[in-house]
């Protein structure tokens, strides 16, 4: 980016937030094709409790790998933003900002239902607290996004 779109907060977080959408919106939509087609052990025969059935099965599991995404996604930005303001103003605060935001980056990596898939393991089926706290989480980042563009 340059200069000019750096100065002006809303733009960037605009851009911020566009982007983390459209890959968070990618990932869900493509998830289940590719997991099939890289992974089709994964679709064996469902028994209850045990492994096997569609790898994303329901709309609340969707929405939680969609706002993870989105998290991962804005994270990835905000680390950069602060990792670029550590190698210019080098002070614990904008270190600990740093690691801060490296925590909440593992916890949206960890948390994302593609990582737990991959790793062979299946959802709980919580409902919507399934995916609440991350939608939580995906505000939280947006007004730290604005707020560090100030």
């Amino acid at each position: 980016m340059s200069d000019a779109s750096n100065r002006d907060p809303l733009r960037r977080t605009a851009i911020v937030v566009g982007v983390s959408l459209a890959v968070a919106a990618l990932a869900t939509w493509f998830t289940p094709e590719l997991v099939a087609w890289f992974a089709p052990e994964l679709f064996g025969p469902h028994k209850p409790g045990g492994p096997g059935g569609p790898p994303i099965p329901d709309l609340f599991i969707q929405l939680k790998l969609f706002v993870s995404t989105y998290n991962l996604v804005a994270l990835g930005f905000l680390a950069g933003t602060y990792a670029m303001l550590y190698r210019e103003l080098p002070n614990r605060f904008t270190l600990s900002l740093l690691l801060f935001t490296v925590a909440l980056l593992l916890y949206a990596l960890t948390s994302n239902p593609l990582a737990s898939l991959l790793l062979g393991f299946r959802g709980s089926g919580l409902g919507p607290f399934t995916f609440l706290p991350d939608l939580f989480a995906a505000v939280a980042v947006t007004f730290l996004t604005y707020q560090s563009s100030a």
